[in-house]
């Protein structure tokens, strides 16, 4: 029995991600995996019995490093502030990998929350929330009172939609003589720092 190739495995995982990432699990297609990892259908089917498994494996792969990026958190050598710092850079180079995923999130959680869930609470380490972080922070008399659920649901704005929005800035960019891509990632990354800056006050 052929042996199966951990190369063509990687290959076949990047391409699943990019095609799960822009039609999700129930509009992806095989096939359309298959042409982008450069293979015939036959042998994506050897490695990955059926669309499902695939899809488990590629969103498993993108849960883990997420939650592996919230680590940083539980740090408790390093100040509170300096912690949420390295959270939003991690947060950043996570969306640069994955710059569809909160588009694909919000499609799949649509379609079936229970099994968003599901696969979030394999992962999910309980003490690695920055709103516990916060409040705790709070508690412990080290930074100012601030509403921790509503800086969480501002700063994960500020990461995400950049990525959501692209198509949107760079028509906007290019009919104003600038450029929106990539290289403005640094840009996002400061007005990000600046935003936490000017929430989270050490006392």
């Amino acid at each position: 029995m052929k042996l199966k190739d951990s190369k063509t495995e990687e290959v076949i995982l990047d391409a699943a991600k990019v095609v799960f990432m822009e039609f999700g699990l129930y509009g992806a297609r095989m096939q359309q995996i298959a042409d982008r990892a450069g293979i015939n259908k036959a042998l994506l089917h050897y490695y990955f019995r059926n669309k499902e498994k695939l899809f488990d494996r590629v969103f498993e792969n993108a849960l883990a490093r997420y939650f592996q990026n919230m680590e940083v958190l539980l740090d408790e050598s390093l100040p509170i502030i300096d912690r949420v710092h390295s959270y939003a850079d991690r947060f950043i180079d996570f969306l640069a990998e994955y710059p569809q995923m909160a588009i694909f999130l919000i499609k799949e959680v649509s379609l079936n929350q229970a099994l968003f869930e599901e696969k979030v609470n394999r992962h999910k380490m309980e003490k690695a929330s920055l709103i516990l972080v916060l409040n705790q922070g709070m508690q412990r008399g080290e930074i100012q009172p601030l509403d921790a659920m509503m800086f969480f649901v501002n700063l994960v704005s500020l990461c995400t939609y950049p990525f959501v929005a692209r198509p949107i800035f760079k028509v906007v960019a290019s009919k104003n003589g600038a450029q929106w891509g990539l290289d403005r990632n640094l840009a996002l990354r400061e007005s990000i720092h600046e935003f936490i800056n000017n929430k989270i006050k050490i006392l």
